[in-house]
């Protein structure tokens, strides 16, 4: 006679390990929207507050969104307050102000004699105004956000000792690569500044010679006789 008081069990899709931090298989990609001041996945906002703890930091050049030939900070980090879920390792990406702000919040907490990763960041959205030209030309004020980065030691590490245990394993290292947000972006790490520099060049013109390849190989106009530059210019 079976037992109606005990639970069937099936597994699909595994669970968290009390006491340790998921790391999905595809990463949870969190946007830092620069329009509503608000941190969001996929189409879901999950408020404008949040504390983390940052375990992994790299720097890219290249293109997300609509932002093209852009220096970005790729920030792996686990939401320790906020509405974003909390214990899961989520991947973000900073530019231009936020991205500023960060590197003074590190070179500062560095000058201290601290490794920034031991504390708590608590990013804030800033609100600030400026110009730009609508649709017709017609320059208009737009408002926009960007992030300002606050530091604070922390007194429970439990999270840190979670985190280093991830870093620890060579699975989770494999899941901590973002295909999909960096498919248009190349990676900067343990690069020289003139590497970098030569790179970032190199990048971007790649980037012009693609569109002009694409602008030649639809021009239907093309006189005669200049095969050979359409095929120069879409080398």
């Amino acid at each position: 006679m079976s037992n109606s008081n005990v639970k069937a069990k099936i597994y699909v899709f595994g669970a968290k390990p009390k006491q340790a931090l998921l790391v999905p298989e595809i990463p949870i990609a969190v946007r830092n929207n620069c329009q509503s001041g608000q941190w969001v996945i996929g189409d879901t906002d999950y408020g404008s507050k949040i504390s983390m703890t940052i375990i992994k930091f790299s720097k890219f050049f290249g293109n997300l969104g609509q932002t093209i030939n852009t220096l970005w900070g790729q920030i792996w980090f686990i939401a320790e307050s906020g509405e974003l879920p909390h214990g899961v390792l989520m991947v973000t990406y900073i530019k231009s102000r936020s991205l500023n702000d960060f590197n003074r919040l590190i070179a500062s907490v560095q000058s201290q004699g601290v490794e920034p990763a031991t504390g708590i960041f608590l990013p804030e959205f800033v609100k600030h105004s400026s110009q730009k030209p609508d649709e017709n030309g017609v320059v208009k004020p737009i408002n926009y956000y960007s992030l300002k980065w606050r530091w604070q030691e922390r007194t429970d590490w439990s999270i840190i000792q979670q985190a280093a245990a991830v870093l620890s394993d060579q699975n989770n290292l494999s899941r901590m690569i973002d295909l999909e947000g960096t498919r248009k972006m190349v990676c900067l790490d343990n690069l020289s500044a003139e590497e970098t520099a030569n790179l970032m060049v190199a990048h971007t013109n790649s980037e012009q010679n693609y569109s002009l390849s694409l602008n030649v190989s639809n021009d239907q106009a093309l006189p005669q006789g200049n095969e050979s530059l359409a095929a120069a210019l879409s080398s």
